[in-house]
C-alpha cells in the first residue's frame, strides 16, 4: 500500500477494522522530534511502528471558499447539507445551462439559487431545490422550464435563460447530517451548502483524534488535521504531521508494537 498522510488514512478509516499498524515513512515534527508526555520521553522517527486502537471526531472545520474564513462545528451539529457537484456557481441560468452542455451532461439538472427568485406566479425561497428538465421557448422567451417540488405536489416553472443567480448544481437525495457527510467517500471531495450556515457553498474538513501504542509509552494521541503542520503546540496532539503505510491488519490487541 502507498503511503499516505495521517489525515487521510483517518477520514479513510473504518473503525470496524481497528486495531491498524502504521509504519511512519516521513514527516515533521516541531521543536526536534522528542516529545515528553507524561514524564516519557517520544520519539517519532521514520521506520516507527504504531498501532491505532481507537478514533475520534473531534470536530469539522467548515471553511468558506471565497473568503478563507473558517467555524468549527461539534459532531452533534443538527443542521443539515447538500452537496454541491461544481466548483463554482453560475450567474445566470444561461451560464448554467452552457456549462452544462460543454461537459456533455444531460438534463435535468438540479440546481438551486441562493437569492429569492420572484415569478407571476410565485416566490421561490432561496437555496429552494429546483430541477431543469429543458430549454424551450414561453411567450416568445428562451426559457428553463423548471419543476418545484413544494412536497404537497410539483409546479412547473418556466424562468429566463437571464434570470440572475447565482446558481449552484447540486446532487439530488435527502439532505445529509454532518456524519453522513464525513463518512461518504464519494462526497469527500465536494463543496456543500447548509441552510442552518450564513455561507452559501462550504468546505468540510474533519478533525480526528486518533489513539495509537508505541513500544516506548503506553499511549499516544495524535490529531488528522490539516492544520497540524502550522501548529507551534508542543502536545503530541497537534505536533505531528507525517506520512503513514499501513503495514498489516492487527486482529489481537497482543499482536503488535506493544507498550513498554
Amino acid at each position: 500500500m502507498e503511503p499516505v498522510s495521517l489525515q487521510d488514512f483517518a477520514c479513510a478509516l473504518d473503525p470496524a477494522s481497528l486495531p491498524r499498524v502504521l509504519r511512519v515513512c516521513s514527516g515533521v515534527y516541531f521543536q526536534g522530534s522528542i516529545y515528553e508526555i507524561s514524564g516519557n520521553e517520544c520519539c517519532l522517527s521514520t521506520g516507527d511502528l504504531m498501532k491505532v486502537t481507537h478514533i475520534r471526531l473531534q470536530t469539522a472545520v467548515c471553511e468558506n471558499p471565497g473568503t478563507g474564513q473558517t467555524m468549527e462545528l461539534a459532531p452533534n451539529f443538527h443542521g443539515h447539507f447538500h452537496p454541491l457537484t461544481g466548483p463554482q456557481s453560475y450567474g445566470t441560468l444561461e451560464e448554467l445551462v452552457s456549462a452544462a452542455t460543454q461537459c456533455s451532461k444531460k438534463l435535468p439538472i438540479c440546481f438551486l439559487s441562493t437569492h429569492r427568485i420572484t415569478t407571476e406566479t410565485r416566490v421561490v425561497p432561496e437555496d429552494q431545490p429546483l430541477m431543469l428538465e429543458a430549454v424551450e421557448m414561453h411567450f416568445r422567451t428562451r426559457c428553463a422550464r423548471c419543476v418545484l417540488d413544494t412536497g404537497a405536489h410539483q409546479v412547473v416553472l418556466h424562468l429566463p435563460l437571464s434570470q440572475k443567480g447565482p446558481f449552484w448544481e447540486w446532487k439530488p437525495g435527502t439532505p445529509r447530517t454532518l456524519l453522513q457527510v464525513l463518512q461518504d467517500p464519494a462526497l469527500r471531495h465536494l463543496l456543500f451548502t447548509c441552510p442552518t450556515l450564513p455561507w452559501r457553498s462550504l468546505i468540510l474538513r474533519p478533525k480526528y483524534e486518533l489513539q495509537a501504542i508505541m513500544h516506548i509509552i503506553t499511549s499516544l494521541r495524535a490529531a488528522a488535521t490539516p492544520s497540524a503542520a502550522q501548529s507551534q503546540d508542543e502536545d503530541l496532539t497537534r505536533g505531528f504531521q507525517g506520512q503513514l503505510k499501513y503495514v498489516q491488519q492487527d486482529s489481537s490487541p497482543q499482536e503488535g508494537p506493544e507498550a513498554h
